[in-house]
């Protein structure tokens, strides 16, 4: 790039921007006034412009501690963060424009942090965590912890697994008393810490509001005493009495407190200068015996997880009853979960086999078991706060109604009209106020379907069932883009191997449309029993020597919730 044409044209625009060079490598200075201020931005050249251009603060120091201004060790610079430089948009075609830009938005950041003290420090509160890891070493300890939000308690700690490169193993792992609602399969739980030897011991402590954080590790004894200094005293006589009593040879002391973005989580590790186990040092007098540095927490509890992940805390105590787990159900199953579904009871009479494994979410290892069971242990290790259980039965099975009463949903996946109409009968005729999504996909991708029958609501599945050519109660499903009496079914060695085709894809996609019924009842989100669908390409159908159906020929509402009530429906509109 030009970058003599670029500084005159920074010139030009009012700025004070020179070209140097050291040990071959150019670099833009501009010199920058702020009242009694004078503050250098540096810019090393690039070749090409592929990100929104960075300039660093020179002598950063020498301005104390300035929001979104991480000092660089060792260097006097400090970087100077205006967002996301990648996911910005910069004119590469005009590097002078895009230089200009970018300029504009360091100067007006660090202009902000130096003459407006009070945003600085809200700033710098607000991006506590940012602060705190800017202090932080590659080589210091990364703790996982498992822990509830604002409890003043003691941690149990774990030393990572000997030769363990990656997963929980490799971390540091402290556990609190806290933490009885995670899965016996997760691997953070007490329960699965064979083979880590004690690390030492910790506390937990909730700070409250924070206070900006130190801006070097030099600083970490006086910031750590003026820490427990402040606590309440109520909170701190708590801490001197669960502290009296424990001698250790190192300490691992998390703290949590308010931000304006959130709770912030972080800590460190003392160990004393010497041998031998002590108490830990409550008072900055105490703390020259010790070795105080920085560490890295990431917390594990539902509160925290749930939410970064897209799921719901609100759904924490909901129940679902689902039947069938196979492609289709496994899907349900794990969308359902990663949504924040607390109690999921998986029912699937088949065991899971080899033809499987490429449109099932299970794999290999699991061949043999049942679809149900496999599918309780992958989705318990893997979502730590749903409980789930699992039957061999099948639908039918279930026609009883004080076990029908104790869940919220029940999403059918079987693929069965005739045994999902049965049901249905059963649940008409006993008052049964159990809100019921039945859901299939048809074969050769040509769509998915779901429909959600909801108690006290117009519409039912039997509404799904009416015959348009004489509104009689049919056998075929009428939102079906196949016509019915077809053999869709392909089989390789024959009636023993009957299978349905469609791809993972197919299945995925008609889970989402139930999955995303279910998620939308339990949350008070739906509020009227609907139909949805998706439609897919008929080539393949077509080339197989299968009629679509009317609807399918005009449908054009894919994914839209509509209403599933049918006027003609007897049973909706028996008095």
């Amino acid at each position: 790039m030009d970058y003599k044409a670029i500084t005159q044209y920074l010139v030009k625009q009012g700025f004070r921007a020179g070209l140097e060079c050291c040990d071959g490598v150019f670099y833009l200075v501009v010199d920058v006034n702020f009242g009694d201020f004078n503050i250098k931005l540096v810019h090393a050249a690039v070749s090409e412009i592929s990100a929104l251009p960075q300039f660093l603060l020179k002598n950063a120091a020498l301005y104390g501690a300035l929001a979104h201004v991480l000092n660089i060790d060792q260097t006097g610079y400090g970087h100077i963060c205006v967002g996301d430089r990648d996911s910005i948009s910069v004119n590469f075609e005009q590097p002078h424009l895009a230089m200009k830009a970018s300029l504009q938005r360091h100067i007006e950041l660090v202009r902000k942090a130096i003459e407006n003290p009070e945003w600085n420090e809200q700033e710098l509160v607000r991006e506590f965590i940012a602060n705190w890891n800017a202090i932080l070493d590659p080589s210091d300890f990364h703790l996982i912890l498992a822990a509830k939000e604002k409890h003043l308690e003691p941690i149990e700690v774990f030393n990572p697994i000997k030769r363990s490169g990656f997963g929980y193993a490799s971390f540091y792992v402290g556990i609190t008393e806290q933490v009885s609602d995670l899965s016996e399969f997760s691997s953070i739980s007490l329960t699965n810490t064979a083979g880590r030897l004690s690390a030492g011991e910790g506390y937990v402590i909730p700070l409250g509001t924070l206070t900006p954080p130190p801006i070097s590790r030099e600083a970490l004894p006086n910031w750590y005493a003026m820490a427990i200094v402040s606590l309440p005293a109520a909170e701190l006589f708590r801490l001197e009495k669960m502290v009296s009593c424990r001698r250790t040879h190192r300490f691992w002391l998390v703290f949590n407190g308010d931000t304006s973005s959130g709770t912030a989580w972080f800590g460190i590790h003392l160990s004393p200068r010497g041998n031998g186990k002590r108490t830990l040092p409550l008072k900055y007098t105490n703390l020259k015996d010790w070795w105080i540095k920085p560490i890295r927490v990431t917390v594990f509890n539902k509160e925290r997880v749930l939410p970064r992940g897209g799921a719901s805390t609100s759904l924490s105590d909901k129940s679902v009853l689902l039947v069938g787990c196979g492609s289709v159900g496994g899907e349900i199953a794990y969308k359902l979960a990663s949504s924040g579904v607390g109690e999921l009871v998986l029912v699937d009479p088949d065991n899971f086999s080899l033809d499987n494994i490429y449109r099932h979410v299970l794999d290999e290892c699991l061949i043999g078991i049942g679809k149900a069971l496999g599918l309780s242990l992958r989705i318990k290790s893997k979502h730590p706060w749903t409980k789930c259980r699992h039957f061999s039965n099948r639908l039918l099975d279930f026609r009883h109604k004080d076990i029908l009463q104790n869940f919220d949903v029940m999403v059918i996946a079987i693929g069965s009209p005739t045994h999902e109409r049965l049901f249905h009968d059963f649940l008409v005729e006993n008052s049964i106020l159990l809100p019921v999504i039945n859901t299939w996909v048809e074969g050769y991708g040509v769509g998915g379907h779901a429909t959600l029958d909801l108690p006290r609501s117009k519409g039912c599945l039997r509404c799904a069932y009416i015959d348009q050519s004489d509104l009689s109660r049919g056998l075929a499903s009428n939102l079906n883009f196949l016509e019915p009496n077809q053999d869709v079914t392909v089989n390789h060695a024959g009636c023993g191997d009957l299978f349905l085709p469609y791809s993972t894809l197919n299945a995925a996609q008609t889970a989402i449309i139930a999955a995303d019924l279910a998620i939308g009842c339990l949350s008070g989100v739906v509020s009227e029993s609907c139909k949805v669908s998706w439609k897919g390409d008929a080539s393949d159908a077509q080339k197989a020597g299968l009629q679509t159906t009317h609807r399918y020929q005009v449908f054009e509402k894919s994914l839209q919730r509509l209403p599933l009530y049918d006027k003609h429906c007897d049973i909706c509109n028996h008095d």
